[in-house]
């Protein structure tokens, strides 16, 4: 199969061309379909990663939409619940709760009907994070725990799995997280810890998933008053994720510097670094550039406001 540059913009477009035109050939459900939906699928997962990596999750979810439909057609239940995972989760880093919910019980209803517990177990931590974004922390909480219970059963009964280790790996981050909300300052220091610590265990060391345990210290340092020590975390989180080129969670630790340069009275360095956050984030993870976007304008405003505060007093003399 050929190689694909996908940061050619055409080269984009060529691919979900190439999947149409095999979405019709699956449609008909005859003798070609399921040979055109092998097809289909081995070009999917062979540009599917290399897209949300790079941060195309608009191409990611057009062409990942039509292999799901083809998916259908064929009655390919596994891969069904698999698009329909994915296709979820670019929908709750969207904001777009409600259709990101649809997605993810379709999954896991498929998941269940076919007892594949892995997959189980990934479903209900994407509805305890999509919980947490809702914030119902407590919900959150009970699909989190659902997971774990999963993952320390079939710990205990199978050889060790990079599949296991991987959510035992996150389930204390996201975990730690909601402990965050919760100002369980000590529940969540934890969990935070373990996950990062297991996910450098691992042997394949998972370094993209890395980045949001770092950024959640540096968010729990940064809450605790101790600049210093979050100004080590998320420059950390961003060092890893400009060598791993992670422009959603860069988005987000630039976003957070600003918080962090405005609360240490720098309001310039604050507002070049929301606008580098809205810049980065660009039109794919628009929940972050919109944040960015709101914060850049309120220091801004912040910052027209004391400047002609400063002009009347200059008048007054």
């Amino acid at each position: 199969m050929a190689n694909f540059d996908l940061e050619i913009p055409q080269e984009r477009v060529n691919i979900f061309s190439f999947l149409r035109q095999i979405e019709i050939k699956c449609s008909r459900q005859n003798y070609e379909s399921d040979r055109s939906f092998d097809l289909a699928y081995q070009v999917w997962e062979k540009v599917s990663e290399q897209l949300w990596f790079l941060g195309y999750w608009n191409d990611y979810f057009n062409c990942g939409n039509i292999v799901l439909k083809s998916a259908k057609f064929v009655g390919n239940a596994e891969i069904q619940a698999q698009l329909l995972s994915e296709l979820g989760w670019v929908c709750l880093e969207w904001e777009e709760f409600a259709k990101a919910e649809k997605y993810f019980l379709e999954s896991l209803q498929t998941y269940e009907s076919i007892a594949d517990r892995k997959k189980q177990c990934r479903l209900l931590r994407y509805l305890g994070v999509l919980s947490h974004r809702q914030r119902k922390p407590d919900l959150a909480l009970k699909y989190y725990r659902l997971a774990l219970d999963i993952v320390t059963a079939n710990c205990q009964k199978e050889r060790p799995n990079e599949t296991w280790a991987f959510n035992d790996a996150e389930l204390p981050n996201v975990m730690g997280e909601v402990y965050l909300d919760l100002q369980d300052f000590t529940g969540s220091y934890r969990e935070l810890n373990l996950s990062l610590e297991k996910y450098r265990s691992l042997i394949h060391r998972y370094r993209y998933y890395q980045a949001d345990p770092l950024l959640n210290l540096g968010r729990w340092h940064f809450l605790q008053g101790d600049f210093e020590k979050a100004e080590q975390y998320y420059q950390e989180c961003l060092q890893l994720c400009q060598e791993i080129s992670r422009p959603d969670t860069m988005a987000s630790v630039l976003l957070n510097l600003a918080e962090l340069a405005e609360a240490e009275g720098n309001q310039e360095k604050a507002i070049e670094l929301a606008a580098e956050a809205e810049q980065v984030a660009g039109t794919e993870v628009t929940s972050i550039r919109d944040r960015a976007a709101r914060f850049r304008e309120q220091l801004l405003t912040k910052k027209l406001r004391g400047e002609g505060r400063s002009k009347k007093k200059k008048r007054k003399k």
